[in-house]
């Protein structure tokens, strides 16, 4: 196993949903150690097509989506263990702060702070089950008429949600490229792990684990602060004004700034 990086505030970066490491870029000047970005969204063809069950019931459907994000689930804890990474900071976006919380709860991994980044945490039963009944129906699609037809549905469906994640500010090249990467991002693997993610112990992960908790809110985004904050009165959460859900990404001097004031901020020796 690599050895532990000796910067007391190595950091691990877990994007979100359909994104990718490199965002870690708009926000790398404030991290102060050692970074390992973690690109974690499954291939193309990861899942056999011809294991989807044609039963009816969700249920059965569900635990596949969940066995499919709980093993990418585990290459992301393997891979920060055999970085060397242990007792490192998990900052995660959107989904990789609903990650980011799982891990946590690691003792082998001995996370030392989670920083979330406008996620989804805790994670509200109604957009649980928003998620489950969407993303399962496109894998349906998937198994009655193939992976091309249904990519193609996806991509048109795209146009219609995706803005739903930005402020009416956000554009230039990075939102082109965010919403490229929703668009043709694999749809059976995107939607199952999606419908997986959000059965994992999420709000139960965020209320029990020790270390600090931090997080920044976009406006408007997705971030349940006064949930969170009730879960966890000891977290701090700020936010972010006019950035849509991807304050890191929209509004990088604002996020590097809030990063060194407090989340990252170097303790004395």
């Amino acid at each position: 196993m690599a050895s532990k990086p000796s910067n007391r505030h190595p950091v691990v970066f877990l994007h979100g949903w359909c994104g990718h490491a490199d965002e870690v870029e708009f926000i790398r000047s404030a991290l102060p150690g050692p970074v390992l970005p973690v690109s974690w969204m499954p291939a193309a063809g990861e899942f056999n097509l011809e294991e989807w069950p044609d039963d009816p019931d969700p249920e059965a459907k569900n635990a596949i989506a969940q066995r499919f994000a709980d093993r990418v689930l585990e290459r992301v804890r393997r891979t920060i263990l055999d970085a060397g990474f242990a007792g490192a900071s998990l900052v995660g976006h959107s989904l990789g702060g609903g990650m980011a919380c799982v891990l946590a709860t690691d003792p082998d991994l001995s996370i030392d702070r989670v920083i979330m980044l406008d996620a989804s945490v805790p994670m509200p039963d109604q957009l649980r089950c928003e998620y489950l009944t969407q993303m399962i129906t496109w894998v349906d699609r998937a198994a009655a008429v193939g992976r091309l037809a249904t990519q193609a549905g996806w991509i048109a469906e795209a146009s219609s949600w995706v803005p739903d994640f930005f402020s009416l500010e956000d554009q230039g090249e990075s939102r082109l490229r965010i919403e490229r990467r929703f668009m043709f991002a694999p749809v059976v693997e995107a939607a199952l792990m999606i419908a997986g993610g959000v059965q994992w112990p999420i709000s139960e992960s965020v209320a029990s684990i020790t270390c600090p908790i931090f997080g920044l809110a976009g406006e408007a985004g997705r971030m349940p602060v006064e949930e969170l904050r009730s879960v966890r009165p000891d977290a701090r959460v700020d936010r972010c004004p006019a950035t849509g859900h991807y304050p890191h990404v929209f509004a990088p001097e604002l996020a590097r700034t809030w990063l060194e004031s407090g989340p990252l901020r170097k303790t004395p020796s």
